[in-house]
């Protein structure tokens, strides 16, 4: 049952849900300083967030922030 909250389903739909090749990047910290959130999400939201970050020639967890940003900004409209 680890990582199968509301907060991973959240997560799940940000990454599903948001265009990935086109999301503008937003910078995160680099290196170990940078804070982290473990989470699972589905293999579907997995293989597009890697293959995005693999296109887009960045890090997986910058095209993650930034899909969970946009998303989260989308609520609030």
């Amino acid at each position: 049952m680890r990582y199968r909250g509301d907060l991973s389903r959240q997560i799940d739909e940000a990454l599903t849900s948001t265009d990935l090749t086109t999301v503008d990047l937003t910078a995160n910290k680099p290196g170990r300083g940078a804070h982290a959130l473990t989470a699972l999400v589905s293999s579907r939201a997995n293989a597009r967030l890697r293959a995005t970050a693999v296109h887009r020639g960045c890090t997986v967890t910058m095209v993650a922030n930034s899909a969970i940003q946009r998303w989260l900004g989308g609520k609030n409209e």
